[in-house]
Protein backbone atom coordinates (compact mmCIF):
# COMPACT_ATOMS: atom_id res chain seq x y z
CA UNK A 1 0.00 0.00 0.00
CA UNK A 2 2.82 2.46 0.84
CA UNK A 3 5.56 0.82 -1.24
CA UNK A 4 6.15 3.64 -3.70
CA UNK A 5 5.64 6.55 -1.30
CA UNK A 6 8.16 8.58 0.65
CA UNK A 7 8.10 8.61 4.43
CA UNK A 8 6.42 12.08 4.58
CA UNK A 9 3.79 10.94 2.08
CA UNK A 10 3.06 7.81 4.13
CA UNK A 11 2.79 9.93 7.25
CA UNK A 12 0.28 12.35 5.71
CA UNK A 13 -1.89 9.53 4.35
CA UNK A 14 -1.85 7.69 7.67
CA UNK A 15 -2.78 10.87 9.52
CA UNK A 16 -5.63 11.59 7.09
CA UNK A 17 -6.94 8.04 7.38
CA UNK A 18 -6.84 8.02 11.18
CA UNK A 19 -7.91 11.63 11.73
CA UNK A 20 -4.78 12.20 13.82
CA UNK A 21 -3.60 15.17 11.83
CA UNK A 22 -2.89 18.81 12.64
CA UNK A 23 -6.43 20.04 12.16
CA UNK A 24 -8.16 22.04 14.88
CA UNK A 25 -10.70 19.34 15.79
CA UNK A 26 -7.86 16.99 16.69
CA UNK A 27 -5.49 19.57 18.18
CA UNK A 28 -8.22 21.07 20.37
CA UNK A 29 -8.61 17.73 22.15
CA UNK A 30 -5.11 18.25 23.54
CA UNK A 31 -5.54 21.98 24.16
CA UNK A 32 -3.06 22.78 21.38
CA UNK A 33 -5.64 24.70 19.32
CA UNK A 34 -7.90 27.24 21.05
CA UNK A 35 -10.96 26.06 19.13
CA UNK A 36 -11.95 22.94 17.17
CA UNK A 37 -13.44 25.13 14.44
CA UNK A 38 -12.09 25.79 10.98
CA UNK A 39 -10.32 29.17 10.73
CA UNK A 40 -12.21 29.84 7.48
CA UNK A 41 -15.77 28.99 8.53
CA UNK A 42 -17.69 27.98 11.63
CA UNK A 43 -17.56 24.22 11.08
CA UNK A 44 -15.58 21.61 12.96
CA UNK A 45 -12.21 21.37 11.22
CA UNK A 46 -11.87 17.65 10.53
CA UNK A 47 -10.57 15.48 7.70
CA UNK A 48 -14.01 15.26 6.01
CA UNK A 49 -14.38 19.03 6.30
CA UNK A 50 -10.95 19.67 4.82
CA UNK A 51 -11.21 17.20 1.93
CA UNK A 52 -14.88 17.54 1.02
CA UNK A 53 -16.53 20.69 2.37
CA UNK A 54 -14.47 23.73 3.33
CA UNK A 55 -15.15 26.59 0.90
CA UNK A 56 -11.66 27.99 1.47
CA UNK A 57 -10.22 25.02 -0.44
CA UNK A 58 -12.71 25.08 -3.30
CA UNK A 59 -10.08 25.73 -5.97
CA UNK A 60 -7.79 23.01 -4.62
CA UNK A 61 -10.81 20.67 -4.52
CA UNK A 62 -11.61 21.43 -8.17
CA UNK A 63 -8.05 20.41 -9.07
CA UNK A 64 -8.55 17.27 -6.96
CA UNK A 65 -11.74 16.45 -8.89
CA UNK A 66 -9.83 16.77 -12.16
CA UNK A 67 -7.03 14.54 -10.85
CA UNK A 68 -9.33 11.77 -9.60
CA UNK A 69 -11.60 12.10 -12.66
CA UNK A 70 -14.85 12.12 -10.70
CA UNK A 71 -17.00 14.84 -9.20
CA UNK A 72 -18.34 12.39 -6.60
CA UNK A 73 -15.70 12.74 -3.91
CA UNK A 74 -15.96 10.68 -0.75
CA UNK A 75 -13.56 9.73 2.00
CA UNK A 76 -13.79 6.13 0.86
CA UNK A 77 -12.71 6.92 -2.70
CA UNK A 78 -10.00 9.37 -1.64
CA UNK A 79 -8.46 7.51 1.29
CA UNK A 80 -8.99 3.87 0.39
CA UNK A 81 -5.76 1.84 0.43
CA UNK A 82 -6.51 0.91 -3.19
CA UNK A 83 -6.89 4.55 -4.27
CA UNK A 84 -4.13 6.48 -5.98
CA UNK A 85 -2.56 8.60 -3.25
CA UNK A 86 -1.08 11.22 -5.59
CA UNK A 87 -4.25 13.35 -6.02
CA UNK A 88 -4.85 13.57 -2.26
CA UNK A 89 -1.22 14.40 -1.57
CA UNK A 90 -1.32 17.09 -4.27
CA UNK A 91 -4.52 18.48 -2.70
CA UNK A 92 -2.80 18.72 0.67
CA UNK A 93 0.05 20.68 -0.93
CA UNK A 94 -2.41 22.89 -2.82
CA UNK A 95 -4.24 23.84 0.38
CA UNK A 96 -1.07 25.06 2.06
CA UNK A 97 -2.07 23.17 5.21
CA UNK A 98 1.29 21.43 5.39
CA UNK A 99 4.05 23.63 6.81
CA UNK A 100 6.67 22.31 4.40
CA UNK A 101 5.08 20.59 1.47
CA UNK A 102 7.80 18.36 0.12
CA UNK A 103 5.51 15.56 -0.93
Amino acid sequence: MYDKLSRPQCSVLTQLRTGHIGLNAYLHRFKIAPTPLCPHCTTLESVPHLLLICPAYRHARLRLIIRVKTAHLSLRTLLSPKSDAAPVLAFMCDTGRLPRCEL
